[in-house]
């Protein structure tokens, strides 16, 4: 799973298309003198086609999501919980779950949770001796969800590093597998959940993933539909995937990223799919979908 890495953001640019071409239609009237009635046919005629062609809703939707993109800021909709960077640190800020790999305890790669602070801290302390530099720890923080230990790199002193370890008591990561992008999910506590518990965790974990990155874009987040006895929680994302050279078209994938959940066991699972793809790019008039 991806630290969340608070730098200095970089917007993402849809890389340079042609220019599209525009067509022109001119109608020409025919002079001398007819009856009314084909006067009326003439006048019908020029004025249909003189009118605006309809708005296209597809077409429309897909070039905001493009825009979106092109943008890049803001990257989650208003009351999407996302962390803001603590006041003061003016270095690097790294936050990252502690896993099983990290600490060499076999099985898929999982963040580990724990509900013994002494043990939290145990896991802390291997992963901050990782490749031989070490990282001081200045700071303990604990909460209902987690765990959390501030560190500072001795090879840089204005960075802050802070190591998370998720509570038993609420988030349970041992069954999930980070390398797949669908599956178990893990178990939410305690039980019964609601919709806002899984909002919550859908939220949290959202930020320690790869779509918390540049050339993704979150168009929404949103209760989902689910069967007897389950909760489902939406993120629907998009995400550029840039084209070769310049002048081409980027891909646009538009995805929905799903976990649901038992709302007596707190089982999660979660899936991803890819609900549709179109292409975009940016010329010198703007933001322009490809093939239009």
């Amino acid at each position: 799973m991806a630290p969340i890495l608070h730098l200095p953001f970089v917007t993402p640019r849809l890389l340079s298309g042609a220019l599209g071409a525009v067509l022109l239609v001119v109608a020409s009237g025919c002079g001398g003198g007819g009856d009314a009635a084909g006067s009326a046919a003439a006048t019908s005629a020029s004025a249909s086609a003189a009118a605006p062609a309809a708005p296209d809703p597809l077409a429309a939707r897909r070039l905001g999501i493009a825009e979106k993109l092109d943008v890049g800021t803001p990257r989650v909709p208003e009351g999407f919980a996302v962390e803001p960077a603590p006041v003061g640190v003016t270095g690097p800020l790294a936050t990252l779950h502690i896993r099983n790999t990290d600490v060499g305890l076999a099985g898929a790669r999982h963040e580990l949770c724990s509900d013994d602070p002494a043990e939290a801290l145990a896991w802390s302390e291997q992963r901050a001796s990782w490749q031989g530099s070490y990282a001081d720890l200045v700071e303990t923080n604990a909460s209902a969800t987690r765990y959390e230990f501030v560190r500072v790199p001795r090879s840089d002193t204005t960075a802050r590093l802070r190591h998370r370890v998720l509570r038993c008591s609420w988030l349970d990561r041992g069954a999930t597998d980070l390398d797949a992008e669908s599956g178990a999910a893990g178990a939410l506590k305690p039980v019964p959940i609601g919709t806002d518990a899984l909002r919550s965790a859908v939220e949290y974990l959202w930020q320690f993933t790869l779509f918390n990155n540049a050339d993704h874009v979150v168009l929404s987040s949103a209760a989902a539909s689910a069967g007897a006895g389950q909760f489902a929680w939406q993120v629907e994302m998009a995400r550029l995937v840039r084209g070769a050279g310049s002048g081409g078209c980027d891909r646009v994938d538009r995805l929905a990223w799903t976990h649901v959940a038992d709302a007596a066991s707190g089982v999660l699972t979660r899936r991803l799919e890819v609900l549709e793809n179109f292409g975009a790019k940016r010329d010198a008039a703007g933001v322009a979908l490809c093939g239009t």
